[in-house]
């Protein structure tokens, strides 16, 4: 059953959604050149290493023995084994043209860092509903991201399912992931103003990371 909550935060996401970044309308066209795919691998790279972090983060203050196990399945399906998501991302990274020396030394610019301190302040010492918010506002859009890029991947820039795999699993895993989240936000006594708040926030830190990713490396120096 969809709570009045859940309801107001969807509906921050339908109206920030992701999709509708230049970025990604790009990229669903075919009309995003490989070397920005190839600074997005980059810098997307450090948000995807640090988000068990954050999952780590809010489990090691959850009180609730129901919500720590939520939070502990998502880092078990981010982190267990050589198949983790930071590998699948690799293999990506390396498809589009982004070897995994040029990916594992790359420097956050300055929307990426943002996004990632501030995901990792608010999992380390906010509000725990709140933080919830903030990552299911990034969840809970992921899986129609991702077939949105597994169709641009296929479709315009003729790659196999073998090089997307990071995005085929997302589109299932995080489906349940959000779920996860929702159901946690649920059992928290909360401030709904706030936790909407936090998940707008964090639909804005995600537009100024794409934003971030839009210019070339090379036009940012």
């Amino acid at each position: 059953m969809t709570t009045a909550l859940e309801t107001r935060i969807r509906a921050v996401l339908d109206e920030k959604s992701l999709l509708r970044h230049p970025f990604y309308r790009e990229w669903s066209a075919g009309t995003l050149p490989r070397e920005r795919l190839q600074e997005y691998a980059r810098q997307y790279y450090h948000f995807e290493a640090a988000f068990p972090r954050f999952l780590s983060a809010l489990h090691t203050r959850a009180e609730s023995p129901s919500i720590r196990q939520l939070l502990l399945e998502n880092l078990w399906d981010e982190e267990h084994g050589p198949r983790n998501h930071v590998a699948l991302w690799l293999e990506f990274a390396a498809a589009v043209g982004a070897n995994k020396a040029s990916v594992v030394t790359s420097k956050p610019n300055a929307e990426t860092a943002g996004l990632v301190n501030a995901f990792m302040e608010i999992c380390q010492t906010g509000p725990l509903g709140e933080a919830l918010a903030t990552l299911f506002a990034y969840e809970g859009q992921v899986p129609a991201i991702a077939w949105e890029k597994i169709k641009g991947l296929s479709e315009h820039y003729q790659m196999s399912p073998d090089k997307f795999e990071f995005f085929s699993v997302h589109l299932v895993s995080d489906v349940a992931h959000a779920g996860a989240e929702m159901q946690a936000i649920a059992e928290l006594t909360i401030e709904e103003d706030a936790v909407v708040a936090a998940a707008s926030k964090s639909c804005d830190l995600l537009w100024r990371f794409l934003d971030g990713c839009s210019a070339p490396a090379a036009s940012r120096n």
